[in-house]
């Protein structure tokens, strides 16, 4: 039986170990930090209340990342959300964790990306999903993946190519 001590002790490991995975998400489907913020805040509570149980932590990952993402959706699909100002505000001047100016300008301009090949980008080059873990979290199949991962690139690669 799970004690609330042991719940609470499992949801701040949870949290530490797939805190940037979320976070990062939220940043790169919102593009707005407060927003960002409360998707996180969303994501790790509704893991604590439903106290879900997986077969591995592959699961409990897939899992965390697909509740991500569809905070994300609600969020951006909100109808006053439609009327906010989406301009990102960089934590503390700079974007997260990205060390160099050429790490952020990658981030900012995956960023710009329609959400669709964000969410694809995002999930195989950051996270280093495979491909096929990256059409099951988004329910689409391995080559519609694969199509928007290479397309996302080209995109990437003539905008990063112009500066």
């Amino acid at each position: 039986m799970h004690t609330e001590e042991t719940a609470i002790q499992e949801l701040e490991q949870t949290i530490m170990k797939y805190k940037r995975t979320v976070y990062g998400i939220a940043l790169t489907q919102l593009k707005n930090k407060h927003e960002a913020d409360d998707v996180f805040q969303e994501v790790f509570l509704l893991y604590y209340l439903k106290k879900p149980v997986f077969d591995d932590e592959k699961a409990r990952r897939a899992w965390l990342i697909r509740t991500a993402l569809n905070k994300c959706r609600q969020y951006n699909l909100g109808k006053w959300n439609r009327n906010t100002d989406k301009n990102f505000e960089p934590p503390e001047g700079r974007l997260a964790d990205f060390e160099s100016k050429y790490d952020s300008e990658i981030f900012e301009a995956v960023r710009e990306l329609p959400e669709h090949l964000r969410e694809t980008l995002y999930l195989h080059c950051f996270l280093g999903l495979s491909v096929n873990e990256t059409a099951s979290i988004l329910g689409i199949r391995a080559n519609t993946a694969s199509m928007r991962l290479s397309k996302a690139k080209k995109i990437l690669r003539s905008k990063t190519e112009g500066e």
